[in-house]
């Protein structure tokens, strides 16, 4: 029995051009491909353009092997915009390639028809650039706005999963000889001279570090945005200082509320030990909550994905979580517990009832903890005890200002 890999989300293909195409040059020929490749409506018969109906006048689903594929198509022009996606192709991430097939050969089931379908498309709409992506946002996983096209020249942050490049962007990342060599799962020349790219045969596997396909065809641009990114410089988890079994105090959020910046409505206070794997283990129930991060290189979408990178049998997806205390100014005294229901700095700012940022509380008493004349042993206890009094009282403005004139 085939075992199929279990992804989350949908699985979006974008077709861009820099031309408005009538219905006989878009919806015509991508339904008449769809039926020559298999791909029916819903009474199994092949689809037919002329008797098609698209859905609020712009799209239509057909089916494969009882899986829906949505077609979504733009028929209104691109405006003023220089470049646009024409057609969006939809299906169910889940179930979309076998995990036991040998990982040298073509693929099979829908993984296969759905890129033999990008293949004729490419062909019948000769697209400036073809980019897929998924609209389940996973720690470690680019955005999607990552790999769409916006202008033009096509400016992209990292190269999509599986990408289409016609002879103008093929040019902009080195030419045609650069692109051909590019080291990917998958290059090939199509019969319009556009070359097709899939970067790795698992959709997005290791993306939450650059791939090789990224390195060579965005090159200098690439580390120059690596550079520029105040994210990925200054991140350090605080308990890949602790020891097998002890005891800390993280502050997380599931993995479906991460966001740019951490919200207090969103933060959860985990009481964990340190396992013998050296994951981070629930003290309630003992159950998994993330990967420690012993290597904190790269960007901070790097780190997060390391968080997750490892995850044990036993573990659900509900129970999954990210740390917000990767900020390198968070020592890792914060987050030690003596016992399993003991308190320090991480637990008493958390438990604090004021609307002040408490992730930006704990980095700038990170960076007080930082700083020459502080003394660990009592200066600690001194930072706990004034948090225990901004804890007792009412409507404190300004709880930076007030801890720093207690503290110092």
């Amino acid at each position: 029995m085939t075992d199929r890999l279990q992804m989350e989300g949908v699985v979006m293909v974008s077709f861009y051009s820099t031309e408005r195409l009538e219905y006989e040059e878009l919806v015509e020929p991508t339904l008449s491909t769809s039926a020559e490749l298999g791909f029916a409506g819903k009474s199994t018969t092949p689809v037919d353009s002329d008797e098609v109906t698209l859905v609020d006048e712009s799209g239509t689903s057909v089916y494969a092997n009882g899986r829906e594929v949505g077609l979504d198509f733009n028929l209104e022009g691109l405006d003023e915009k220089p470049i646009d996606s024409v057609l969006t192709i939809s299906a169910a991430a889940n179930g979309m390639i076998s995990a036991d097939a040998d990982p040298d050969d073509e693929y099979t089931g829908f993984a296969r028809d759905l890129v033999e379908l990008i293949r004729k498309l490419t062909l019948e709409l000769d697209p400036i650039y073809v980019a897929t992506f998924n609209t389940h946002f996973a720690p470690g996983i680019p955005s999607p706005e990552t790999v769409l096209a916006f202008d033009v020249p096509i400016d992209l942050e990292r190269i999509p999963w599986l990408g289409v490049y016609s002879e103008p962007v093929i040019e902009q990342l080195g030419g045609r000889e650069h692109v051909l060599e590019t080291p990917a799962w998958t290059v090939e020349e199509l019969e319009n001279g556009s070359i097709l790219i899939i970067t790795t045969r698992t959709p997005w596997k290791g993306y939450h570090s650059k791939l090789p396909a990224d390195d060579h065809l965005l090159g200098a641009d690439d580390v120059e945005r690596e550079a520029s990114d105040d994210g990925s410089a200054g991140l350090s988890d605080p308990f890949a200082a602790l020891d097998s079994g002890e005891f800390g105090a993280d502050v997380c959020v599931y993995r479906d509320d991460i966001r740019e910046e951490f919200r207090n409505e969103d933060l959860q206070l985990v009481r964990v030990r340190v396992d013998d794997r050296g994951d981070l283990r629930r003290l309630e129930d003992d159950t998994f909550v993330r990967n420690v991060v012993e290597d904190n290189s790269g960007g901070k979408a790097d780190v997060i994905g390391r968080m997750l990178d490892d995850i044990p049998a036993d573990a659900t997806r509900d129970e999954q979580m990210v740390s917000a205390l990767l900020h390198e100014s968070i020592p890792p005294s914060f987050v030690c517990l003596e016992e399993p229901e003991g308190q320090n700095v991480v637990t008493k700012v958390t438990n604090l009832d004021v609307e002040t940022d408490k992730h930006d509380l704990l980095v700038s008493l990170g960076r007080v903890a930082d700083l020459e004349e502080f003394h660990e042993d009592e200066d600690l206890e001194m930072m706990c005890n004034a948090l225990d009094k901004i804890a007792d009282l009412e409507d404190v403005d300004g709880i930076e200002k007030t801890l720093e004139d207690w503290l110092v």
